[in-house]
């Protein structure tokens, strides 16, 4: 996963910078998926959000 992924930092930001639990890494992409589909709704471009999503889920799951 880049380092710059949307959910690594969300769960690092929640582990306190120690190595994230498998929980954290999940509300991390809930967190994501919920501000995706919020921009969907507005009519605003996902394809870059779509591309982390499918990266973090690969890497979590």
């Amino acid at each position: 996963m880049k380092d710059d992924n949307f959910v690594l930092l969300t769960a690092l930001q929640l582990s306190g910078g120690a190595k994230p639990k498998k929980w954290q890494f999940e509300y991390g992409l809930k967190l994501l998926n919920r501000y995706i589909n919020q921009r969907k709704v507005l009519g605003l471009d996902v394809t870059g959000l779509m591309e982390e999503y499918r990266e973090a889920y690969k890497n979590i799951y």
